[in-house]
């Protein structure tokens, strides 16, 4: 399995309509996480990086939008353990 499908299989483990209530879509496989961008009747609309942190075995969570090809980030969250993916997602993505 790679690192991507853990991520997503963790987070569906945690609620499973989780990513229906951010209006997923656009999922990528990064290598080193999984990439998508929420959408629909959430508060905050971007996209959503989760990278997986070998060293520390805890996941960085990146918050951005892409605007007019620039990239503007609000929001970085770094060491997140697997059981709180969900709630610190959706506490920005709402």
């Amino acid at each position: 399995m790679n690192t991507a499908t853990i991520i997503r299989d963790q987070i569906r483990a945690l609620d499973r309509f989780a990513f229906g209530a951010w209006g997923t879509k656009d999922m990528v496989n990064m290598g080193d996480g999984l990439k998508f961008k929420t959408s629909g009747m959430t508060r905050w609309k971007g996209h959503v990086y989760v990278k997986y942190d070998a060293g520390q075995d805890l996941y960085n969570v990146d918050f951005f939008r892409i605007r007019k090809a620039e990239v503007k980030y609000d929001q970085r969250l770094e060491g997140v353990f697997a059981e709180d993916l969900v709630r610190v997602i959706d506490e920005v993505v709402g």
